[in-house]
Parts: C-alpha cells; sequence; structure tokens
C-alpha cells in the first residue's frame, strides 16, 4: 500500500545538532509533497517555535505540535486543541512544587504571558533557554499554580536529567495522574530531560490519528519518522514507523525501519526508500 502521509518530528530528526534543516532534507520533503504526499510536522515544540522550521518548505505543511495539543497550519489556522484542564494543571504544579524552578506552563497565545515560570525558574531549567529565544513570551510570576487561569497546553519541566527524573515519580503519586499524559524525551548525551503533562489521551500518536481520520488516511499510509520516546505513540500509529540512526529507544521495536542520523540528512534517506513511489 503506498505512502500518502509523512509524519516527521522536529528536533533529532528533521533537524541536525545544529538546529537546521539539511539541504537533502528540504528538497526530499518538497519533491515528496510535489508528488502528492502530504507532509506534517510533529513536534514538542509550541506551535510558535516550530513555524519558522515549517515556513521554509515551498509546500507548507500542518503543523501538530506541543506533543499533540495542537493541529494548525502555518498560516495560522487552528484545526484541533486538546488542552489541559486548569485545574489538573495547578494541582501538577502544587504537588511539584519544590521542583518549580524547572517548571514552565505553555498556553496557547502569541506575546508574553505564552510561557509562565515561577519567580525562583533557575537557567539551567527552560528560563535558560526562553530567555535566549523566547523572551518576549516569558512570564514570572510569585505564585504558579494560582496564575494558571485558563487552560493551558501543557505544563513542563526541564533540566539536566538527575534534577527531572525525581519528578515522574512524584507525578505518578500525584491526585492528577489520572487526568493527564506524561511524556518524556531524553537526550542522553546532552544530560537533558524534559517531562511534559498532557492532557489524558494527549500524544503526538493521538493527533495524528485525529489527523489521518479527517483526511481519510489509514494507519498503513502513513510513514512517521522519529528517534524520541515523545515520538512512540506516533511511531505505534503509522504501518510504516522510521527512526533515526541517533534515536533513545532501547530495544527497537521488531520490524521498524532504521535511516540514518539526523546529522547525516536521514529523513531524506528515508522518504527515498521507503516513500519514493
Amino acid at each position: 500500500m503506498p505512502i500518502r502521509l509523512i509524519a516527521i518530528d522536529l528536533d533529532g530528526t528533521l533537524l541536525n545538532n545544529q538546529g537546521e534543516i539539511p539541504p537533502a532534507n528540504r528538497e526530499a520533503i518538497q519533491e515528496a509533497a510535489a508528488r502528492g504526499l502530504e507532509i506534517v510536522i510533529v513536534t514538542g515544540r509550541r506551535f510558535y517555535s516550530a513555524r519558522s522550521f515549517v515556513g521554509q518548505f515551498a509546500n507548507a505543511a500542518i503543523v501538530i505540535s506541543s506533543n499533540g495539543a495542537r493541529i494548525g497550519s502555518v498560516a495560522g489556522e487552528v484545526y484541533y486543541r486538546n488542552l489541559l484542564n486548569q485545574r489538573v494543571a495547578q494541582q501538577v504544579v502544587e504537588a511539584a512544587d519544590r521542583y518549580r524552578g524547572y517548571a514552565v506552563v505553555i498556553f496557547d497565545q502569541p506575546g508574553r504571558g505564552q510561557l509562565l515560570m515561577s519567580n525562583e525558574a533557575v537557567p539551567v531549567g527552560p528560563l535558560g533557554w526562553y530567555t535566549r529565544n523566547s523572551l518576549d513570551c516569558v512570564l514570572q510570576t510569585a505564585d504558579l499554580a494560582r496564575a494558571i487561569t485558563i487552560d493551558p497546553l501543557q505544563v513542563m519541566f526541564g533540566g539536566p536529567l538527575e534534577e527531572i527524573e525525581p519528578i515522574g515519580e512524584v507525578l505518578e503519586a500525584a491526585a492528577a495522574r489520572p487526568f493527564c499524559h506524561l511524556t518524556w524525551t531524553k537526550y542522553l548525551a546532552r544530560n537533558f530531560s524534559l517531562l511534559d503533562v498532557m492532557n489524558r489521551g494527549c500524544s503526538k500518536g493521538s493527533a495524528l490519528a485525529y489527523w489521518a481520520r479527517r483526511a481519510n488516511i489509514r494507519p498503513q499510509e502513513i510513514m512517521a519518522i522519529g528517534d524520541n520516546l515523545n515520538d512512540l505513540e506516533m511511531l505505534q500509529f503509522a504501518g510504516h514507523p522510521v527512526l533515526m540512526a541517533n534515536h533513545n529507544l532501547d530495544p527497537v521495536p521488531d520490524g521498524w525501519a532504521v535511516t540514518l542520523s539526523n546529522d547525516e540528512g536521514g529523513v531524506a534517506e528515508a522518504i527515498r526508500r521507503y516513500a519514493s513511489g
């Protein structure tokens, strides 16, 4: 059965280790789109962060962002949201209060307040990279839980592995646990980890399944390419799962293909090998 849709993760997959789209990847995606294949970028990044990369394609792709909490177009149309309940988000922040320096609450809105953090946020957590890349979106507050007044996309904890790992156990025991989904992204070589708290059932896989139903495309007609734990549900849903050589899954599930690394144009190689028509 021919592939009709290609779902592609961003960091560690489409982007190389310099945070750029290799020319081979860009050309392969544009050629696939010109042949009528639908391109969907599926990322843990916010839409406002991913848009600059997706906008580089002549044939603009659909963006599934925030690990499946939002689906939209580069032009700004929003097709789907799966938000975390306000009270659940507050309970998550309260349960992990001792880790508030590593927390950020992310909202689907432009400008200041899109990224809400504690006044006690530390530079090795989200504050460091958002200060460098999205300072105009950052709002800090003395009481993080109370400052959550609407449903966010997610609550995220980020930083060094040894600082973030214990949060998983804390949240597994929290009262909010039945109402949310925990999604890990781990970069062991960089000593960097993210724990995203999403609405219950929200994942890259569930969002891709929603979009596939809307487009009348079967899982057997989908190739998904990813590298990390937050890609797992997406890869499991797709009929043609492809891992990057730099992936962080162990072991590799039976029958899953492995392409080149993100620094070697692995996305282009996967498209050439498995979706060339």
